[in-house]
């Protein structure tokens, strides 16, 4: 089962490869992968909501989903699943960014990525869709760089969806009234 996965994730890796790399998009998706380096931009985002009263909520949600998903992708499920890269298993001339020295699944790029922007889009949904395109980009580029599979982008993108739909409710209960306090 695990070996028709791969031979699949290989065929969407190499098809992205020859059909969809461009030297455009070589400039601008490490760019955008690197926006997803270990989480800062969506923690230095969920800081800024903490300033303002009104969205203070919003950056409450997203930093406490961001450290669960962390603690459960990076601290467990990477530990369970210790799946090499694909740049790990088949080499590629030419690597974009540097090969990370983490394993695979699931992608904590992609991981970080859904679970902000679902958080956020639970408390906002036009800030929470502009933050689901860059989510989208985010992971779309770990595939694009080829340090990714596409199931462990799945596997990332459901962990941070369930994350956040499980921890963002209860949290928003929890601190209901945080926006009416100076």
């Amino acid at each position: 089962m695990l070996a028709s996965i791969t031979s699949l994730d290989f065929s969407i890796l190499f098809w992205i490869q020859e059909h969809v790399r461009c030297a455009f998009l070589d400039t601008v998706l490490p760019f955008i992968t690197h926006l997803g380096d270990k989480g800062w931009f969506w923690i230095v985002l969920g800081v800024i909501l903490l300033i303002p009263r009104k969205t203070r909520i919003w950056g409450i949600c997203m930093l406490v989903c961001l450290a669960v998903d962390c603690l459960l992708g990076e601290g467990l499920i990477k530990h369970l699943f210790p799946r090499q890269r694909p740049c790990v298993v088949q080499p590629m001339k030419n690597m974009l960014i540097s090969i990370p020295h983490s394993v695979s699944f699931p992608s904590g790029h992609s991981a970080s990525s859904f679970t902000a922007s679902t958080a956020l889009f639970q408390n906002n949904k036009r800030a929470g869709i502009a933050a689901y395109v860059l989510a989208a980009l985010i992971a779309f580029s770990r595939l694009y760089c080829y340090v990714h599979f596409p199931s462990d982008v799945l596997g990332g993108i459901l962990l941070g969806i369930c994350v956040a739909c499980i921890l963002t409710p209860m949290l928003k209960k929890r601190f209901h009234n945080l926006s009416d306090m100076p």
